[in-house]
């Protein structure tokens, strides 16, 4: 009996041992659907998925999601919360603080549109001008309305524009007529239209397009993990189900893999 206790004692040693030598990739993530949705404090999404399958496809790394904040990314990765982010692009304000990370190619292409409702434009000129129309935005975005400015209180004086802290809450500003338009995802409003298809008939989206962005890893030039080799990875995901499936669900433009450096 003693030889038995041992021996499990031996390999609950050896699995810790195993584990604790696998090298920990924290990705940084906040609520953007349908990348990242957060549903009673748990999160769930694209990104979700992304590390779940990273998880799947190799044992020499251990990713876990770290929730933060669009406004708060920058300085939470800076004081080493995160090493990683997914579906990021390096304009986000990461090169204009001169932020020592490391990108991927573009593996992913979104847009972002307006909305209004139909009841007030009637045609596809009346997102034309703006200049005078209220607008919805996401806190601690970018947007290239607002020539990528983010302190809110020049968005709210300069462009008339309400922050709130997700896409759902934008649209509902505008069925509620609380404002004029929303910028909203192209991504998300095929989710939210695929939830509630009978708010179809009473939003026009816009032709326009405020800047169509191309998702990239960002990874710190320390971590262990090369970029390439996570670009590889993800790329290698991106054939297969379930990733496959919903991206094309989001109708999320696939970018041609480009080779090692």
């Amino acid at each position: 009996m003693q030889s038995v206790v041992i021996a499990a004692l031996i390999a609950l040693v050896f699995f810790f041992n195993q584990a604790s030598a696998k090298n920990l990739v924290r990705v940084g993530g906040y609520e953007f659907p349908p990348y990242i949705e957060l549903e009673h404090g748990l999160a769930k999404g694209l990104t979700v998925e992304l590390i779940r399958q990273l998880n799947q496809l190799q044992q020499e790394y251990v990713f876990e999601l770290i929730l933060t904040t669009p406004i708060r990314r920058h300085q939470d990765y800076q004081q080493g919360l995160f090493d990683a982010i997914f579906f990021e692009d390096i304009a986000w304000g990461w090169g204009q603080r001169d932020i020592a990370i490391d990108n991927s190619p573009a593996f992913a292409k979104d847009d972002e549109v307006f909305i209004a409702l139909r009841s007030n434009a009637s045609s596809q000129q009346w997102f034309d001008d703006l200049s005078g129309k209220t607008i919805a935005g996401i806190l601690g975005y970018h947007y290239q309305l607002t020539n990528y400015e983010t302190d809110p209180d020049i968005l709210a004086d300069t462009y008339r524009m309400t922050l709130v802290s997700n896409h759902q809450a934008s649209v509902e500003l505008v069925l509620k007529e609380r404002t004029d338009s929303a910028i909203v995802t192209r991504s998300f409003l095929y989710q939210f239209l695929h939830a509630y298809p009978e708010k179809a008939a009473q939003l026009l989206i816009s032709e326009r397009v405020d800047q169509s962005y191309q998702h990239q890893l960002l990874i710190h030039p320390e971590h262990p993990l090369a970029i390439d080799t996570l670009y590889h990875w993800v790329q290698q995901l991106l054939q297969q189900e379930p990733l496959s499936k919903e991206f094309q669900r989001y109708k999320l433009e696939l970018m041609p893999a480009q080779p090692s450096k």
